[in-house]
């Protein structure tokens, strides 16, 4: 066992003591957070506009600051961009811009401060030590190597500040210099923005390391799984031939070329996820790599929201009210030009909402366009997370991502589907309304028993869809085989941090 894997778990448990505080008092957290904020941020631009300082309390708070989003915002942002010294929305300057994914359009340049960054830092080192504590033994992820998917951290400037993504940003931000050392494989990797150079240069150095886990980026590791799993292999062993790794590679390649990932990487124990719902790719990941736990987190542009705080992961990711004041719009209100807004003391389990934020980041009352699930409210536990406006109602039933992340799931159990890769495709073809799933397996699977486990998954939660196949206004789903990867098509399309696309629609007018 390393030195680090000794003195970590030292860390962990001074971490324990933070984490009992978040789930036993979240609501005292997050309110105490919003003041701290507030007092922090009085004498900015921003804060004058609304005026923070004479605010005292959580429900003044919200009866006088209106919500925002990114245009509501932009005038404050661009004011930023053009004085990023000055107090605009942060006391302090902006350091950073973070390139937004472009999940709901263009990309936007969205700024950092340090004390902002400086409360990501803090929540994420959480993320680490909730899985040190979580089981005994797994302080052993550090004496492998660690191996971190991320975009760019500098992808330009603007008025000298430099732009990037955020997994780039936070890994070079990272306050723990122990822990900057740990993040492998190195800039030349991490700064490739061509997918196929990117996956290949990872799998190349994944060869020759003792690999303990996989993070960063979900779509871009579950992508490398694969491609080690069924691409990469006889291509590997010619890289390496006559090398100390050939006996290794030959070792791990089955009679088919496919790789058995258990032998090349035996001390991998953990694969960390985060920007996407990994619950359909579960049961695939357990089977290739059953000594990981995949480990949730919750983060975006606008900071760090929630992790799994929790041993056992089925509880959903929990919020982090210590870093961020948290409100939430009730599904059904989402859509009014003046939603009604509750606090985190009102959600209820198993309801659906979109979140609203405030951090030292400089984001107030700010909709970032997720939707997220309560999956439990003691401690604050959520899943499903998924964007807002991702809805495709064919003939009446408001079909989400939500539930279609959970009829895949729920597919994927029913059938003992091994899942790669998927989308979801809601289509009218003249009079004749459907979805069609196309997906990708790593086992063999009965096309037509894994729609009709998800047509039955989705209807046991969605009352419309039920009643639209009854009827006959949508016809039973159909499965096809996926044989490219969707993911990495869009990846190709737009750029190295894009997520996958679970639900979408194409309306033909043929018959």
């Amino acid at each position: 066992m390393g030195v680090i894997s000794k003195l970590i778990p030292v860390l962990a448990k001074r971490k324990a003591k933070t984490i009992a505080e978040i789930l036993s008092n979240p609501i005292g957290l997050t309110d105490a957070k919003l003041m701290s904020i507030l007092d922090s941020h009085s004498h900015t631009v921003f804060g004058k506009d609304h005026d923070f300082a004479s605010i005292k309390t959580p429900e003044e708070f919200s009866e006088r600051v209106p919500l925002y989003d990114y245009t509501s915002m932009k005038p404050y942002w661009e004011q930023m961009h053009a004085s990023p010294e000055s107090p605009i929305v942060t006391a302090d300057p902006t350091i950073w811009y973070v390139q937004s994914s472009g999940t709901s359009g263009r990309p936007k340049a969205l700024p950092i401060s340090k004390a902002g960054l400086a409360d990501y830092s803090a929540a994420s080192m959480l993320f680490l030590m909730s899985f040190i504590n979580a089981k005994r033994g797994n302080n052993r992820v550090f004496d492998g190597t660690m191996i971190t998917f991320a975009a760019p951290a500098r992808l330009g400037e603007l008025n000298g500040v430099p732009v990037g993504y955020m997994t780039g940003i936070s890994r070079e931000m990272v306050a723990n210099a122990l822990l900057r050392k740990l993040i492998k494989p190195g800039e030349d990797v991490f700064n490739m923005t061509d997918i196929g150079q990117k996956l290949w240069a990872y799998a190349k150095y994944g060869v020759q390391e003792n690999v303990s886990s996989l993070a960063g980026i979900t779509t871009l590791a579950i992508s490398f799984i694969r491609k080690m799993q069924n691409e990469y292999g006889p291509s590997l062993l010619e890289e390496f031939k006559g090398t100390k790794h050939e006996q290794r590679i030959r070792d791990a390649l089955n009679d088919d070329g496919t790789m058995d990932l258990e032998v090349l990487w035996p001390n991998l124990i953990m694969i960390g996820a985060t920007g996407i719902d990994a619950d359909p790719y579960k049961p695939w990941l357990k089977e290739t790599l059953p000594k990981a736990t995949l480990w949730d987190n919750y983060a975006g542009s606008e900071g760090i929201y929630g992790t799994t705080l929790l041993k056992h992961t089925d509880n959903g990711i929990q919020l982090l009210p210590q870093v961020n004041y948290f409100e939430f719009i009730p599904e059904n209100e989402i859509h009014k030009e003046d939603p009604k807004v509750i606090p985190l003391s009102d959600v209820k389990k198993g309801h659906r909402y979109e979140i609203v934020l405030t951090n030292m980041m400089g984001y107030t009352r700010y909709r970032i366009g997720d939707m997220l699930t309560f999956i439990d409210t003691d401690p604050f536990s959520v899943h499903r997370i998924g964007r807002k406006g991702r809805v495709v109602n064919l003939a009446g039933e408001k079909l989400t991502d939500a539930h279609v992340n959970e009829g895949i799931s729920a597919a994927c159990r029913k059938t003992s589907a091994q899942l790669l890769d998927y989308t979801v495709v809601g289509s009218i073809n003249g009079s004749k309304a459907h979805y069609t799933i196309s997906a990708m397996f790593q086992n063999a699977v009965e096309l037509a028993e894994f729609a009709r486990a998800f047509d039955d998954a989705v209807s046991a939660n969605n009352g419309e869809f039920k009643h639209s196949l009854e009827f006959g206004a949508l016809s039973p789903t159909v499965a096809l085989r996926m044989e490219t990867s969707h993911t990495e098509n869009i990846i190709v399309s737009s750029h190295i941090q894009a997520k996958s696309l679970p639900l979408t629609a194409e309306i033909s007018e043929g018959g």
